[in-house]
């Protein structure tokens, strides 16, 4: 399940990379690496050990953002699964220079943070990584570790950090993609992948998703097993949205009339049964989506009495409160005033788009994804929203962006997958536009493009962190920039 946390908006994304500077290719090192050279000074202690050296056990000083334990030292240890106080008995996973990654292998004297997992494949399953440490201290250990990092590496005023957005747990989860293995179509595995493996983790239910996502994935998987078809299922997207979810099959070969029957069949039982409707799609080897019965456009509805329609294959916000706060305070930080121009860039289906420009603002989005701004535009046309100028282009591309710029803003909103945002961040250090809020799912690409903006004459007014995803590795960051004064 970790691939589907904020994917990447478009197919361009090998192009992208290659078209970042010197500076963005030093930036995609692995994260820890970046935290070992963040997050920790020079006065703490150290312990010279050597990548080669045979290591039985170590002791946790603290953790980092993505909940992994660290032990200070030469080179710098990450851990996981191990929480801060505990010493533990390890597994070394990888060595370089400068950075040991391992896994706990055994305890002694667990933290008092340390909680049992409760979904029962945790241990195997690649979604979650931190069901092992208590929700609160799992925030606010990370949320420190982030603020640390960034007064280490941009200077940055305590002051500046805010309380950290967060909404439910566990059930927090409003889309997900489930992998199927029916090479023995008698015997189907549905659910998620193994950690560090292709292999399908097999389950009933998913504690992190929502209802009916999470219920109907044992029945799904009776209803397909027995059908020699089902070896043609890709796997099966679960969305749900405000008004209606949407189960759909990617197959690549034609599916039995029977298999089909038996989906819809359970479909249909679903509606007597629960207060919110599933409806059955079908998806092709081409992309394309078909209903089997009825159909719904997906509402999920943001702010500002706007709402967005995704498809399945669209990327979206999966933790629907923590969404909210996030638009909310990124309105609140950009104050949109009627007729300023401001540029929504990564802006996907309109998530931020519709707010603001439901304020007045004359609003420039950019995405990356021709689907995605064509969808955007009939949405946001359907609802009365005219002051929106959609356009599809690679912001990777310097040209694209100075091209983009030429006309000048007043405030800009960047919301990039988790390579960031670097050549946006070089073209706007020169067309100064007096307010950036920046939302990142990485914050090592986020200390990487945030520098550029401070060095360009722009000062970190507000920042912190949103709980988009509990209990995983992964965490959203938001910033707001204001030019200085000349």
């Amino acid at each position: 399940m970790a691939n589907l946390f904020k994917q990447s908006r478009s197919k361009q994304k090998d192009k992208a990379s290659r078209t970042q500077s010197s500076a963005s290719k030093r930036g995609s090192a692995s994260a820890n690496a970046q935290v070992a050279g963040l997050r920790f000074g020079k006065d703490k202690k150290t312990t010279n050990i050597s990548a080669s050296q045979v290591i039985d056990t170590v002791t946790i000083d603290d953790l980092d953002w993505m909940g992994n334990g660290v032990a200070r030292g030469n080179p710098m240890m990450f851990v996981e699964g191990a929480l801060v106080g505990e010493t533990c008995d390890i597994e070394v996973l990888s060595s370089k220079k400068k950075v040991i990654n391992a896994k706990a292998t055994n305890i002694h004297s667990p933290s008092e943070a340390r909680q049992a997992p409760f979904c029962p494949v945790f241990d195997s399953c690649g979604g979650c990584q931190l069901q092992h440490l208590k929700p609160d201290a799992a925030l606010a250990q990370r949320d420190n570790a982030i603020k640390v990092m960034m007064e280490r590496q941009l200077a940055m005023k305590p002051n500046v950090w805010q309380a950290p957005l967060e909404g439910p747990r566990p059930q927090y989860r409003r889309k997900a993609r489930l992998a199927i293995d029916a090479r023995n179509p008698n015997q189907i595995k549905l659910g998620f992948r193994e950690a560090n493996s292709n292999n399908v983790i097999n389950i009933e239910t998913c504690p992190i998703l929502v209802d009916p996502l999470s219920t109907i994935i044992g029945p799904l998987r009776d209803a397909l097993t027995g059908f020699e078809s089902a070896r043609h299922i890709g796997h099966v997207s679960l969305v749900e949205g405000d008004n209606t979810s949407h189960l759909v099959i990617k197959h690549t070969k034609a599916l039995e009339a029977e298999l089909i029957d038996a989906v819809s069949a359970l479909v249909s039982e679903n509606f007597s049964v629960s207060d919110h409707d599933i409806e059955f799609k079908l998806e092709n080897k081409q992309g394309q989506i078909r209903s089997v019965g009825k159909h719904t456009d997906i509402v999920m509805n943001t702010v500002n009495g706007c709402s967005i329609s995704p498809s399945a294959n669209d990327f979206i916000q999966i933790n629907k409160v923590v969404n909210e706060k996030m638009v909310n305070q990124a309105i609140g930080w950009l104050n949109p005033k009627p007729n300023e121009r401001i540029a929504d860039w990564f802006s996907g289906l309109g998530n931020f788009t519709l707010p603001i420009a439901k304020l007045g603002a004359k609003v420039q989005a950019v995405e990356g994804v021709a689907e995605m701004v064509r969808r955007a535009k009939d949405n946001a046309q359907q609802q009365g929203i005219e002051n929106v100028e959609w356009l599809h282009l690679d912001l990777a591309d310097k040209t694209n962006v100075e091209a983009s710029l030429q006309l000048g803003f007043d405030k800009v909103l960047l919301d990039p997958s988790r390579e960031g945002a670097l050549t946006v961040c070089h073209a706007l250090v020169k067309a100064l536009p007096k307010t950036i809020v920046y939302v990142s799912c990485n914050p090592s690409t986020f200390s990487r493009d945030a520098k550029v903006l401070i060095d360009g004459g722009y000062e970190m007014e507000k920042a912190g962190v949103a709980e988009m995803f509990p209990f995983t590795h992964h965490m959203e960051m938001m910033a707001l920039f204001t030019r200085k004064q000349q």
